[in-house]
């Protein structure tokens, strides 16, 4: 799924809870590689310049004095002869993508879209047009709209408002869905078979920053963003948070264009002293360099993923095609959330008319006593919920030297009228939904005494 438009260089590779996601240089080793295509094997046609690999087909852009072509050949079968048409064309162009049994070429004023299925077929398309993962749609710009055809047929299917600025790539298909970003940053995801909102988010990227925001990539859970801070993965089911990638930390800067597989992102990266590329795993992944990273390399190549999001290929200094097996990072990604912090206590009060000059001595002994909860969460789920706030007290009569039993009262709020004379220390805790317990604010050293004066 090579994604030649706002391509930069540096690339690299990041596994999502499970899924790979890059973000910083790492000072390691290439991860091994395997030799898909050497150059000799295709040196009939050209030089091979860019990969896109699927899990069925080996595309491979070759370049030679007659200027840029595509050849392809079945990936499983090393021995399958190359093939220069798909569905009746010549695949000549630059490779921008390839989805499944489809294949999608620049050429100049047209892009030609191509396929295997069903006996095979083509069609020109605008240039604007982005090629969905899955290869069931495409999405084509249409003055300030964004129409989805069926790959096979120019029958529109659904036309959806939207508003671009420059040249930003604001739309994103995969599956049933297709993800557009308008020029106010308003992402809105929609069912193209039903025409339905499945999900609106207002300002999902900053606006202070000159209109730099791109839906670059989405699946039918995820979508990836590039913003002028970092990219951003949002979870459509709400399980995972809005998790930053490719994060400027250490002197990296991000860059664009992101790959996003059912299970890896792939994204650019510069840094202060140079290129590289790496996987990083986030929500307690591994990493992995892609690439050792190089003060005067700056001419990278450009990882493609195959559609299962498990191997990545590109064309090497040799002009090698190869490919790295990313499936000791990826894991399977999580249905539901993992919530195992406790909430915490953000304030314990007890509101009483206090006596001037008595520190925690009150002359009314009616009272009432307020704690507030919060409940953050797991660092990379969203969190319950807070279920229950617990109140709990101890109380000492007068002429006593120890205090009672701790009473728990439920509720955030408590009215309370205690005999005079007595002491009575106020704790609190939160209970939130996954049934994880915070502790009793006594326990954490912030117990709260109320002491009732006596009228003798």
């Amino acid at each position: 799924m090579t994604r030649r438009s706002l391509g930069f260089g540096a690339i690299s590779a990041v596994a999502l809870g499970g899924m790979v996601i890059a973000a910083g240089p790492a000072q390691a080793d290439p991860a091994p590689s395997t030799v898909l295509v050497t150059a000799g094997e295709v040196s009939t046609f050209g030089t091979p310049t860019e990969v896109a690999l699927t899990d069925h087909y080996l595309f491979v852009e070759v370049q030679s004095a007659s200027g840029p072509q595509v050849v392809w050949r079945d990936r499983a079968d090393p021995a399958a002869a190359w093939g220069t048409e798909l569905g009746g064309s010549p695949l000549v162009g630059e490779l921008v993508t390839a989805e499944t049994d489809v294949v999608q070429i620049d050429q100049g004023d047209t892009n030609l879209i191509a396929w295997a299925r069903e006996g095979g077929g083509s069609r020109s398309t605008s240039t604007s047009t982005t090629l969905g993962a899955g290869a069931q749609y495409l999405a084509l710009r249409q003055g300030s709209s964004v129409v989805v055809q069926p790959v096979t047929e120019p029958t529109d299917t659904l036309t959806v408002p939207a508003s671009f600025e420059g040249s930003s790539r604001g739309v994103a298909v995969a599956g049933d869905d297709v993800v557009v970003m308008d020029d106010q940053f308003t992402l809105t995801r929609y069912d193209i078979v039903t025409g339905g909102v499945l999900e609106q988010r207002p300002e999902v990227c900053s606006s202070d920053f000159n209109g730099f925001a791109v839906v670059d990539d989405a699946d039918e859970r995820f979508t990836m963003l590039s913003c002028r801070e970092g990219g951003l993965l949002l979870d459509l089911e709400g399980v995972y948070r809005d998790y930053e990638v490719l994060e400027r930390s250490g002197g990296a800067s991000t860059r664009v264009p992101v790959q996003l597989g059912p299970g890896v992102v792939v994204g650019e990266y510069a840094y202060d002293y140079g290129y590289g590329t790496a996987a990083e795993g986030v929500f307690g992944g591994v990493t992995r360099s892609l690439a050792v990273p190089s003060d005067t390399n700056t001419n990278l190549p450009e990882f493609d993923l195959d559609d299962a999001g498990t191997t990545v290929a590109y064309v090497d200094a040799a002009d090698d095609v190869r490919a790295v097996d990313l499936t000791s990072i990826a894991s399977p990604v999580a249905t539901e959330p993992t919530d195992t912090s406790a909430p915490w206590l953000n304030g314990l009060s007890i509101g009483a008319e206090w006596i001037s000059g008595m520190p925690e001595h009150a002359s009314d002994p009616d009272y009432t006593v307020t704690a507030s909860v919060s409940d953050s969460g797991d660092p990379y789920f969203r969190p319950s919920g807070v279920a229950r706030v617990e109140l709990r007290y101890r109380q000492k009569q007068v002429h006593e030297d120890t205090f009672g039993d701790y009473v728990v009262i439920p509720g955030d709020t408590a009215d309370v009228t205690s005999p005079q004379g007595s002491t009575t220390c106020w704790t609190a805790r939160g209970v939130d939904n996954a049934g994880n317990a915070g502790a009793w604010a006594a326990e954490s050293g912030s117990e709260q005494c109320i002491t009732i004066g006596r009228n003798d």
